[in-house]
């Protein structure tokens, strides 16, 4: 039993990272999530305790640039538009790789 729930988060990222791959095959549109939308999520992130309303404003436009993306060059509705969470989980599943790449560099490669 126990062999079966460790393998379904896996099964379920990777069904995730099929999706996300198809809904953005155009390179314009990958770079405006990743080159454009993206660090403008993350300033927002940043601003939102400070400046809320700034914050607010850079969250718009960020989707507002990956959304561009999505309806003028990839020709489909938005992940978001169609399961809500799929961002979310993704965007999670990135920052804990991140968080374990500098783990293992912080500790020599034994974590």
């Amino acid at each position: 039993m126990e062999g079966s729930t460790a393998t379904r988060p896996a099964g379920r990222l990777a069904k995730l990272q099929a999706t996300y791959r198809e809904d953005h095959q155009n390179p314009i549109n990958h770079f405006l999530h990743v080159g454009v939308g993206w660090p403008i999520m993350a300033l927002a992130v940043i601003a939102a305790p400070f400046r809320p309303w700034w914050g607010l404003g850079l969250f718009c436009l960020a989707y507002g640039c990956m959304w561009t993306g999505h309806f003028v060059f990839e020709r489909n509705l938005p992940t978001v538009f169609r399961h809500p969470t799929t961002p979310f989980l993704m965007a999670w599943t990135v920052i804990g790789r991140i968080l374990a790449g500098l783990k293992r560099l912080a500790t020599g490669g034994k974590a």
